[in-house]
């Protein structure tokens, strides 16, 4: 392959290939394309990272080092692969290096560009940020947690709730009075007047 820049153009596939050719040529326009010869490192681990890049051709190795200080391939990334996407919703130092094995054509765009691009034309942006999203789940499916020795899982304790002491200054409410029980009296049937419990029949009346 000649080691040239041939007119390169975004790739139609991948997750730029969502675009319309119009907003893919404008898109471009917002980043630089650039040649990656073997041995060139692109990404350094530990460098913060604030640039996205596209791989147009040729082939990079991404590796990582491990706390003995030997290093761990952990893939190989060729045309259409994405570098750096996570560096626009979580801004920080990069987790590994990207050096280019042969010959590779790249574009890259600072994520204050891509972000400019997106707010520029909302509705190509909507596209690019479900279809990085997209991407960013896949990666998170295919990881292989041993390769780091950490777990796919953490559990992380909730914070107990402080329980809001009274003020000083306040005092404390009396408790309400509660009513004594009501005492009912119950009166011996001997006791009542009978009279006043028996109604006479018809026969007993006397007449008027």
């Amino acid at each position: 392959m000649s080691e040239t820049l041939s007119t390169p153009t975004l790739p139609t596939f991948s997750w730029i290939g969502h675009l319309k050719q119009d907003d893919r040529e404008l898109l471009s326009s917002y980043g630089e394309f650039f040649p990656g010869h073997p041995g060139n490192i692109i990404i350094e681990e530990g460098s913060m990272q604030t640039e996205v890049f596209v791989v147009i051709s040729g082939k990079l190795e991404v590796r990582a080092r491990q706390e003995d200080g030997s290093e761990i391939l952990l893939a190989q990334v060729g045309p259409g692969e994405t570098l750096g996407e996570i560096s626009l919703f979580d801004p920080g130092p990069a987790a590994a290096t990207v050096t280019a094995v042969e010959f590779s054509q790249l574009w890259r765009i600072a994520d204050a560009d891509l972000i400019h691009f997106m707010e520029e034309n909302p509705g190509a942006g909507n596209v690019l940020l479900r279809t990085l999203a997209s991407i960013l789940a896949q990666r998170l499916r295919q990881m292989n947690p041993r390769a780091f020795g950490l777990s796919t899982y953490a559990v992380v304790d909730s914070p107990e709730l402080e329980v809001e002491s009274p003020s000083p200054e306040s005092e404390p409410e009396p408790p309400a009075e509660v009513a004594p029980p009501i005492e009912i009296t119950v009166v011996p049937d001997k006791k009542l007047n009978k009279k006043t419990q028996v109604v006479p029949s018809v026969d007993d009346l006397e007449p008027l």
